[in-house]
């Protein structure tokens, strides 16, 4: 599917004083609906692809599912491409084998009051990764980040291994889709997120802070700086977080290297 689209412009050269007519391509943002077992559960605005991750990892992220098999069917449904509108709306229609009474979604805080007690029972393992591999990181992800590389407009995370290499990128419009889709990813790979690090292109706040705490990262590492509640949140859960990620330096907000 389209990622993105071209879109007539202007850009400015202060230097000059001149405006030039150009063309640049823009970072596509598509609604989808996702539905299980029939009912409506959540309309997500994002850049399509990978949608399948990206559902995924929003179900494990609600409880609705604890690894792939619980999806016993999956199906995408995509609007007419006739159709000029950003408002055009995809669909994700899985079923999965959890019986569910009612269909809404969970706040970020409702899912925190369940996790937190079986996060504190089982802390995530340590994770060791040396301390001068990590401020060349984000040039490594970058390599990785095809979309951001055309629009400048899309967020990433990526997976990293012990040694420092990255072994997988998701990108999106939106942070919390991105995560969702690595996530997924995880998931449907049955790859143990306990055993790898997670880096972000973008400031992690405390809605994602409970989406890494429920997906079992156990270092995570971000190139902006985090808001104070999502410190607290993965301080609690036993998570190390470095972020502000500027070669050659990065802030440990929380844990230990």
């Amino acid at each position: 599917m389209i990622k993105s689209s071209m879109v007539s412009a202007f850009n400015y050269d202060q230097s000059s004083g001149q405006w030039q007519s150009t063309e640049r391509p823009l970072v596509a943002e598509v609604p989808l609906q996702i539905w299980i077992n029939g009912e409506h559960l959540v309309t997500l605005h994002r850049t399509p692809g990978n949608e399948f991750f990206l559902a995924t990892g929003f179900l494990y992220y609600q409880g609705l599912i604890n690894q792939h098999a619980d999806i016993s069917a999956q199906r995408l449904v995509t609007a007419s491409a006739d159709s000029k509108s950003p408002l055009t709306t995809d669909s994700v229609r899985l079923t999965i084998n959890k019986p569910i009474s009612a269909v809404s979604p969970m706040t970020a805080a409702a899912i925190w009051t369940v996790i937190a007690p079986q996060i504190e029972k089982s802390p995530p393992r340590p994770f060791f990764l040396a301390a001068h591999l990590i401020p060349p990181l984000p040039e490594a992800m970058r390599q990785h980040q095809q979309l951001y590389t055309t629009t400048a407009g899309a967020h990433a995370v990526a997976l990293i291994n012990k040694d420092g290499k990255i072994l997988h990128c998701e990108e999106d419009v939106g942070r919390t889709n991105a995560l969702d889709k690595i996530v997924g990813y995880c998931v449907c790979n049955k790859i143990e997120m306990g055993s790898l690090a997670a880096l972000f292109s973008g400031r992690i706040n405390l809605e994602m802070a409970v989406k890494i705490a429920r997906a079992g990262f156990p270092l995570v590492l971000s190139i902006s700086a985090p808001t104070a509640g999502a410190v607290q949140i993965l301080k609690q859960v036993g998570v190390t977080y470095a972020g502000s990620l500027q070669n050659p330096s990065f802030t440990l907000f929380c844990g230990s290297l």
